[in-house]
């Protein structure tokens, strides 16, 4: 079912099970309502938040957690100035949905529900609990301690009594602010550093390149599966990208011929794929797909040049030009071929209306088919990547620029569909003790989620902890400027500094489809 449904039937069943309770008077006593919201409240935990936050050991991490919030709160801040920028150039069919703005697991797509959940309960325990030692350590008044449930939990809070908050000193709130995300950064780090050490117990099955997809819909394609190693293929040993890339660009195997492989799948296997380009996808409303081509065939011959490798697909292409009658000849294994003449479309016109990013001034004037393909259907990968990648992911980080990619790149593996290992690829290692990968999996969704929790709540905007603590620093400085309305000053920024954060976060969803 379509995850926007599935969160709408959620959601409504939520709102559905809340009016009840109120329409039969269920929530009273512990029970109370914020907006669609259900807050559980109760007073157990209150002895061991306030011993625990006697500690002086508060004091330093309070003042750490502010400087720490504010150093981040600028790299947030221009985070997000960055990718309003880069939406511009994404088309519309790479943008993001709305449902990945919500950090509810099973409502966005990218968080799994097990791991998202337990996650966010941690997350969001250690964040409170921070609040609540700060709390406790300045001798403010503890009201309660509870849960707010929006259909799983979204949130734990300690409760402070207001009003006292809003009078302690200045330097005092701030530490309560600043607490809660720089825990849930903190503990990012820790359980990065876990997942590293983790991952380096971690060793290859065999050396060499696995397959990272098969594009193909194709049964007779499914002798090289995601996850598979390549050993051999026509006796060519396959030992790394090197090797591969004078099979893809140098073949001399008529497109649809037989030859053979040596693959490790669950033990080394003999297995028979036919040699060729594969038609991985098809775009919607061009040539090919005007003229019938469907995904799955191999490319025989363009405009009469047989097309037995990459180099000859690419090569056969560049010399067409917009406007231009080519004959197609495709095989649809094992026995189905289609010959047809398509007229070809602008490779610049297209690029620029979907990909401007990628445009090329020598695309004009060049024919555009309308569809992508790949040797044998497939995509590989280096078998060690998924292990170096985790283990040390700033290994070739040289720059600040270096770190902030590497770092960029661990956060976007759940956009990639990775956990932060592919299932299909798990065979092809060797691992330390059964159910590493379940704690694996769980270790890497307490960093992401810790680590989007933390940034998040540093985003100078209220109701958020960074807009609280932004709200202070502007108010302080209207003071020290001697604004005469320091309060007003500080309230007004931090109005408008919100409502540009709530702009920039919307952009990213709405700016590639306009």
């Amino acid at each position: 079912m379509n995850g926007l449904l599935v969160a709408i039937a959620l959601i409504s069943l939520w709102v559905i099970f809340v009016y009840l309770l109120h329409k039969y008077k269920k929530i009273k006593g512990p029970l109370s309502l914020m907006g669609p919201a259900l807050m559980v409240k109760t007073k157990k935990g209150k002895s061991f938040i306030e011993n625990i936050g006697k500690s002086k050991f508060w004091r330093y991490y309070g003042d750490f957690s502010i400087l720490l919030s504010f150093l981040i709160m600028i790299f947030v801040f221009l985070l997000l100035l960055w990718q309003a920028y880069i939406v511009m150039g994404i088309p519309p069919s790479q943008a993001p949905s709305p449902q990945e703005a919500i950090g509810i697991p099973g409502i966005n797509p990218i968080i799994p529900v097990g791991y998202g959940i337990f996650a966010l309960v941690v997350a969001i325990v250690f964040h409170e609990f921070s609040h609540g030692f700060q709390i406790a350590f300045h001798k403010l008044k503890i009201l309660s301690l509870g849960i707010l449930l929006f259909i799983v939990p979204i949130g734990a809070f300690v409760e402070p009594d207001e009003d006292e908050l809003k009078k302690t000193k200045r330097r005092y709130r701030m530490r309560v602010f600043a607490a809660g995300p720089i825990t849930n950064i903190l503990l990012a780090i820790v359980m990065l550093l876990l997942l590293m050490s983790l991952m380096s117990g971690v060793t290859v099955k065999y050396p060499g390149l696995y397959v990272a997809s098969n594009f193909s819909e194709n049964p007779n394609y499914g002798a090289l599966p995601p996850g598979a190693i390549l050993m051999e293929i026509n006796g060519m040993e396959i030992k790394n990208y090197e090797d591969y890339e004078v099979l893809l660009n140098s073949s001399t195997q008529m497109p649809g011929e037989k030859i053979d492989a040596k693959i490790y799948y669950q033990g080394v296997k003999n297995v028979s794929i036919y040699s060729g380009m594969v038609i991985v996808s098809v775009v919607k409303g061009y040539p090919a797909y005007q003229a019938g081509i469907k995904k799955g065939g191999i490319i025989y011959s363009i405009n009469g040049t047989v097309i037995r490798n990459r180099n000859d697909f690419l090569r056969a292409l560049n010399l067409t030009h917009s406007n231009q009658r080519v004959e197609i000849s495709v095989f649809y294994p094992p026995h189905r071929w289609y010959n047809t003449t398509v007229i070809l479309g602008d490779k610049y016109s297209y690029y620029e209306k979907y990909a401007p990013q990628l445009n090329k001034p020598y695309y004009r004037g060049k024919g555009f088919l309308g569809i992508s393909a790949s040797y044998l259907g497939i995509t590989v990968g280096d078998a060690n990547y998924y292990k170096d990648l985790i283990t040390n992911p700033f290994r070739n980080a040289k720059t600040p620029h270096d770190y902030f990619q590497a770092t960029m790149l661990l956060i976007a593996l759940p956009f990639s569909g990775l956990m932060p290992v592919p299932h299909s690829i798990q065979t092809i290692y060797n691992i330390p003790f059964p159910g590493f990968w379940i704690v694996i999996n769980t270790i890497y969704w307490l960093f992401w989620i810790n680590l989007m929790l933390g940034m998040t709540n540093l985003l100078p905007a209220v109701p958020l902890d960074g807009g609280y603590l932004f709200k202070d620093l502007l108010e302080y400085i209207g003071q020290k400027i001697k604004i005469k309305q320091p309060e007003k000053f500080s309230l007004e920024i931090s109005s408008i500094v919100s409502l540009l954060i709530l702009f920039l976060i919307i952009w990213q969803f709405i700016g590639p489809r306009i």
